[in-house]
């Protein structure tokens, strides 16, 4: 079991000063703006599919919103806790398993989207443009594939050689930091102890790669894979990113024809 398998039982305490409608309505925003398709959902709603998607919080913002929506995860226990959000809302969401290197949906959907450093996961170039031309191809035209990547600010100067800590009640999650710039990598050693279900406390221990992507980087491995870059935010506001940002968004577009 992974860190992070292990971790979806109180990922979302983790999270907890993530706010899921904060981000929904600023892909929502984003969404209303640049979209060109028409809505391939149910009812004539914009169907929306949410890569790396963890416990559904944003995605079940995103159905809330009017969105037809679709999650995918590698994690399993992610996704358990996610049908979990899910149902206790009575929201209808399609909650697939997939590596989103290697994507394979039934049809086409207006919108990808993914969030929270999915993006910087994906450490190997080839790999990345692999989930990119997997975008591509299940992509309407017209639709939008939007996400965030985390700055080389947030790795070099917020996270840095720090270590950090989070200890609740049933868990703690401790993990010592490394980023190396030469490489464009960040390397996390995290350590997770979480109680299990007879009552003693279990522990998972993993090293978490990201790799920093720059903005040139993403723009060329977009139009490789015929997507165009429409917009670019900075730390979910509107307005163009800055060197104080955590994160950049990234609003890419399929044409309406291919080039």
């Amino acid at each position: 079991m992974s860190a992070y398998d292990f971790l979806a039982e109180y990922y979302d305490v983790f999270q907890k000063d993530l706010d899921p409608r904060e981000w929904a309505s600023f892909t929502d925003g984003i969404i209303k703006k640049h979209l060109q398709a028409k809505g391939d959902g149910e009812n004539g709603k914009v169907l929306l599919c949410d890569l790396g998607c963890g416990t559904g919080s944003v995605t079940c913002a995103l159905t809330k919103m009017g969105y037809d929506t679709i999650g995918v995860d590698l994690s399993y226990p992610m996704l358990e806790k996610a049908r979990e959000h899910s149902e206790k809302e009575d929201l209808s969401v399609l909650w697939i398993q997939q590596d989103i290197t290697g994507l394979d949906l039934y049809g086409s959907v207006d919108v990808f989207t993914s969030f929270l450093d999915t993006v910087n996961h994906i450490t190997s170039r080839d790999q990345l443009k692999k989930c990119f031309q997997k975008v591509a191809c299940f992509l309407n035209p017209g639709g939008l594939f939007i996400f965030d990547a985390a700055t080389e600010n947030h790795f070099q100067k917020t996270l840095g050689q720090d270590f950090f800590y989070c200890i609740e009640d049933d868990f703690a999650v401790m993990w010592e930091n490394e980023y190396l710039p030469g490489k464009k990598r960040n390397i996390a050693s995290l350590t997770v102890f979480g109680e299990g279900a007879d009552g003693k406390y279990e522990r998972a221990d993993e090293d978490i790669e990201e790799r920093f992507y720059p903005d040139d980087e993403i723009r060329k491995l977009a139009a490789s894979c015929g997507l165009e870059v429409i917009a670019v935010y900075g730390d979910l506001k509107k307005r163009k990113p800055n060197e104080k940002d955590e994160r950049v968004f990234y609003c890419l577009r399929r044409p309406m024809k291919r080039k």
